[in-house]
């Protein structure tokens, strides 16, 4: 599994959150916090005004459940591929948890770039070892 991949559930996170706070814009019945000041009092909402609606939260739950399958496939990766427990600890901080490097090297009174560099270097490491395992 490459850094790249890893980082897949930070950025679903990122969109989950993006979506729910335009959600949220629209308010509980959908409209909440869209204002229709030419439209004529008791008018019913578009169609398609609800359509969208429904789809930004269909869009919702499908990046919540892509999200945990993601979730899932790194703790997976970690716990069955990381033999490390330093590196383990930190992954799951990085990659799950979604800490800031400057936070993880606080964390075990190093720099950011130390962690990450050896974070990265493990990865590169696993990924060596798993394209010389393909062509055995």
């Amino acid at each position: 599994m490459t850094e790249k991949e890893l980082s897949r559930y930070f950025h679903l996170k990122k969109e989950i959150k993006d979506l729910k706070e335009r959600l949220a814009k629209l308010g509980d019945d959908g409209i909440g916090g869209t204002e229709f000041t030419d439209m004529p009092k008791g008018m019913t909402i578009p169609e398609s005004v609800e359509e969208m609606i429904v789809g930004l939260r269909e869009k919702y739950i499908e990046l919540r459940v892509s999200a945990l399958e993601e979730y899932i496939k790194i703790e997976t990766y970690i716990n069955t591929k990381v033999d490390d427990p330093e590196i383990r600890n930190i992954m799951r901080k990085r990659f799950l948890d979604l800490w800031k490097w400057e936070d993880i090297g606080r964390e075990y009174h190093s720099d950011r770039t130390t962690v990450s560099k050896k974070c990265r270097k493990y990865i590169e490491k696993l990924s060596h070892n798993s394209r010389q395992d393909v062509l055995l």
